[in-house]
């Protein structure tokens, strides 16, 4: 699209002075022009047609130049307003200066160059001006959507918060007390809301049913997920005799209302006052270990797949009885742990972790938990965690 050509509308009482202005213009420039000696009909025009600049005598009979411009300010406030004016009315153009917003004047006779140029000046400063005007409104807009991206900021953040802290109050405040074992427990999500959660049910049969978990993905969605796996959880945990038998039973209730692509892994441990023996089924979580009171590591490989992502009768978990002996520590987690990793691109889980809970058998399992992670997070530069930290421990006393 072509440039719109500037429009100059040329106000005197003399024809000689219009055909001289005019003939400069049409010589050195491609504006638009327009003449008039009558200021009534030139206001008529300004009134009817966009003008860029103005240029008017002084003294004229039906009006002074000074209220010609005037009127032109009232109808187009853009259009530039240059004044044209004798030595002998220099002063009274002058003082009226303010009073119209002049661009600028030119005594007569004047300099075509000085005048050409002035013209020049003052389209380049108008578009200029209706530049910065727009530049103005588009900045006004990105000031008004940001102070409502502002508003939604801080709604969200309220909306997390609260998540945040129904989702802590999911936790176990206190484990029961079972005769022979004490438990220790870590959980650190990565954001506000995290996917990860440990939960316990007491039975009526004196059993502590521990549940450790890690759902799919961060953030709201996720904790929306833990609320529901917490009361799929506790219902099914009264019921059912055997880890095996619980994870089932919460499949199927799972994958009957969590949308697809969502799952949660788990593990739950059958822990009993004074048994050594710990059933436990998998699905979906990283492998147990029991670090042994006589200083070695045991790993226990029972896989199954996460709840809630196949069929219940595409199912298969398996059960597995732990030893736990005195000093020994059961140590479950979701994947979090091991998901940290160095500078050289090398994971905690491929050497480290088991490494660091090697030297640390023999020990409290709330010191594992304590020491384990500060290994971690040394291994990991003490960046930002990449995912929820998870970590139970149940020692035999």
């Amino acid at each position: 699209m072509s440039a719109k050509v500037p429009s100059v509308l040329i106000v005197d009482d003399e024809e000689m002075v219009i055909s001289s202005l005019r003939g400069v213009f049409a010589l050195q420039t491609d504006y638009e022009i327009h003449a008039s000696t009558s200021p009534r009909e030139a206001m008529e025009q300004v009134s009817r047609t966009p003008i860029d600049v103005v240029i008017s005598d002084f003294l004229m009979p039906e009006m002074n130049g000074i209220e010609l411009l005037k009127a032109v300010k009232e109808l187009q406030p853009d259009a530039i307003r240059l004044l044209l004016t004798g030595y002998a009315d220099k002063e009274n153009a002058i003082k009226a200066i303010n009073e119209v917003g002049l661009y600028h004047y030119l005594e007569k006779p004047w300099d075509n160059d000085a005048l050409l140029n002035i013209v020049s000046n003052a389209l380049a400063e108008k578009s200029l001006r209706r530049m910065l005007r727009e530049k103005v409104r588009e900045l006004d807009s990105l000031l008004s959507r940001h102070e409502a991206l502002e508003v939604k900021h801080r709604f969200l953040e309220r909306e997390l918060e609260m998540a945040a802290r129904v989702q802590q109050s999911l936790l176990p405040k206190n484990f029961p007390q079972v005769t022979g074992y004490r438990f220790a427990t870590l959980y650190q999500p990565c954001e506000a809301i995290g996917g990860d959660f440990v939960d316990v049910a007491e039975p009526e049969d004196g059993r502590a049913v521990l549940l450790v978990s890690d759902v799919i993905g961060h953030g709201v969605q996720a904790a929306l997920s833990t609320m529901l796996l917490k009361g799929v959880f506790q219902e099914s945990a009264t019921g059912a005799e055997t880890p095996q038998a619980l994870l089932s039973e919460m499949n199927r209730r799972l994958h009957a209302v969590l949308p697809n692509s969502m799952y949660a892994a788990a593990a739950v441990f059958d822990i009993r006052s004074d048994s050594h023996a710990v059933p436990f089924s998998n699905a979906g979580l990283p492998y147990p270990f029991i670090l042994r009171a006589k200083g070695c590591l045991d790993e226990f490989a029972v896989a199954g797949p996460p709840l809630g992502l196949l069929e219940p009768d595409l199912v298969p978990y398996e059960s597995r009885s732990l030893e736990l002996h005195p000093g020994d520590v059961l140590l479950a987690g979701s994947d979090g742990l091991g998901s940290i990793a160095n500078s050289s691109g090398a994971m905690f889980e491929d050497e480290e972790l088991r490494r660091v809970l090697t030297e640390l058998a023999g020990r409290d399992g709330e010191e594992v938990i304590r020491e384990t992670m500060e290994r971690a997070l040394d291994f990991g530069e003490r960046k930002p965690l990449p995912d929820d930290v998870n970590l139970v421990a149940v020692t035999r006393i």
